[in-house]
């Protein structure tokens, strides 16, 4: 008897379902705690936080999603062959790889922080960098034994820690900071305080890992296999290319943010700034991080649980599901996208103001917003790209938007301050969307969007802008100013365009039942709806 495809679909978003709730939880966490620590710090004390940020963001990415999902499918896929791996050998192998990467990316940010630290014309940023340089050391370990239990299908051991990690972070962030400032030390010392949060929050994650490795006897389970020699250079190229493949769409923002970390600071100064003038500017600027952040989270978790339904159509050789679920992850990351960047813009202003207790920068913020539907988009055709095994198509479009970011930030900066920098940034997102959408159509037979599904996406826009522009006009009206009204403006601004939005696109039957029955939250959808609109 054959099994139902609904239902085998759906156990399988079930099985990334924990994943991606933890991942949610994750990036949610790292990217609020963000506007209270501006609130303590200020926009230089942001700035200075920022700065350094990337290089933490790169060894989370690299320990959640890249190096656990290389070592947890050689543990699914192994064969105890003699042509095979052990489990015993996939596991040393990967920790004497990783443990090596650790300790020459640790040696690399440790001592050339000072040179990195003048590339970025602020030479006072070399302490925070040498603090996080530790969180590479603790990298590998924690990589080994996620990889470990996810490829036993065990994801309660990885969900725990990655949470657990970022509270440990965000409060020592948030607690740190707030004391030291408190006291009268300068805002780069409260910014050691804060980055030393990567080190308490990975050492949390560890010891989770290695509470559920001790309690659980686990080593005892692994057999004393003698390890091949041989098979260390497969499975170190396993983890090198897929590795970095697997946790592309993760590093898209954080390298973006990168490239402004070297550049930005260095050429606001080259146009005339002050030191301390060109620090607070740069810290207004890095307020639209979180907001992207935030803007793609949704994305991000939705596109986890969508690879290994696309990859098992890919295994059936069904092209007639492959496309509708290619068709659906692209409708999902273009509706929250859209929603997401019109939404933000339309109500910038009081969201500044609310997160960010002032207006400045809100013009910025504004094209900043742009970003979220593209980077949206990328990360849902790279997801796709991935489950189809072209790994890297992401990789090398990702790298040519980096040179391109790098190369607009230099013509754009000098004319038009921050807001060319916000310019830069949207264009390379464009720029890469297209590029991934154009390999992405080579490689599937039929159209990627459905003249229809674009026509409902605008008209349930249009309709979302214009209440909020009518909106907005009743606060002006009023003349609701201050940031309790601003807050309320903002909250009950997204609360209202939103419902409307998703009101908008289900009633219009954007997606069929059968989609929302793979979603999330899915059931409940389909059951408040008529069911007569659903057949």
């Amino acid at each position: 008897m054959v099994g139902d495809p609904i239902k085998t679909t759906r156990e399988l978003v079930r099985g990334a379902l924990i994943l991606s709730i933890a991942s949610l939880i994750v990036k949610v966490l790292s990217a609020a705690y963000r506007i209270p620590y501006q609130n303590i710090a200020g926009d230089i004390g942001f700035y200075i936080y920022q700065q350094v940020y990337p290089f933490y963001g790169i060894v989370l990415t690299l320990s959640t999603l890249g190096f656990p999902a290389v070592i947890s499918k050689l543990l699914a896929e192994r064969d105890e062959s003699e042509e095979g791996f052990s489990v015993n050998e996939i596991l040393m192998s990967s920790l004497t790889l990783l443990g090596a990467l650790g300790i020459v990316l640790f040696g690399s940010l440790f001592f050339f922080a000072d040179s990195i630290a003048r590339v970025m014309g602020d030479t006072q940023l070399a302490g925070l960098l040498k603090i996080i340089a530790f969180s590479f050391l603790l990298m590998p370990a924690t990589s080994v034994i996620r990889g470990y239990y996810q490829g036993q299908g065990n994801m309660i051991p990885t969900a725990l820690s990655q949470v657990l990690e970022q509270l440990t972070r965000v409060t020592t962030i948030l607690l740190l900071s707030f004391l030291l400032i408190r006291n009268g030390y300068s805002l780069y010392t409260a910014g050691k305080g804060a980055v030393f949060g990567s080190v308490t929050g990975g050492l949390t994650g560890l010891f989770i890992l290695l509470g559920f490795i001790i309690l659980r006897k686990e080593w005892s389970n692994l057999k004393k296999i003698p390890l091949r020699l041989r098979k260390f250079p497969f499975i170190m190229k396993a983890l090198i290319f897929q590795g970095f493949s697997f946790c592309i769409t993760g590093l898209i923002l954080v390298l973006i943010q990168l490239v402004d970390s070297l550049q930005l600071y260095n050429l606001l100064q080259e146009i005339g700034l002050g030191a301390i003038e060109a620090k607070e500017w740069k810290g207004v600027y890095d307020r639209g991080q979180p907001l992207i952040q935030l803007g793609t989270v949704i994305v991000t978790s939705v596109s986890l649980t969508m690879i290994p339904i696309i990859a098992l159509a890919m295994r059936k050789r069904d092209n007639e599901e492959l496309m509708s679920k290619i068709r659906l992850t692209l409708k999902l990351s273009i509706s929250v996208g859209i929603a997401a960047s019109c939404g933000l813009i339309c109500l910038i202003k009081p969201v500044n103001v609310m997160l960010f207790t002032d207006m400045k920068g809100s013009g910025t913020l504004a094209i900043l917003a742009v970003s979220i539907l593209f980077s949206s988009v990328i990360i849902a055709q790279s997801a796709i790209l991935q489950s189809m095994g072209h790994t890297w198509a992401p990789i090398v479009v990702v790298g040519f938007g980096l040179v391109c970011k790098w190369i607009l930030n230099k013509l754009l900066v000098p004319y038009y301050s921050i807001e060319g920098a916000a310019i830069a940034t949207v264009l390379c997102f464009i720029l890469m969307a297209l590029l991934l959408a154009i390999f992405l159509q080579t490689k599937v037979s039929m159209p990627l969007f459905e003249k229809n599904s674009v026509y409902i996406i605008i008209g349930a826009t249009v309709t979302m802008v214009v209440t909020l522009i009518v909106y907005n006009q009743l606060f002006q009206f009023f003349q609701l100013s201050g940031r309790f009204m601003s807050s309320v403006q903002a909250l009950t601004g997204v609360s209202l365009g939103g419902t409307l939005f998703i009101y908008s696109i289900l009633k219009t039957r954007l997606f069929t039942k059968n989609e929302l029955l793979l979603l999330p939250l899915g059931e409940k959808l389909v059951t408040y709806l008529h069911k007569e609109e659903y057949q």
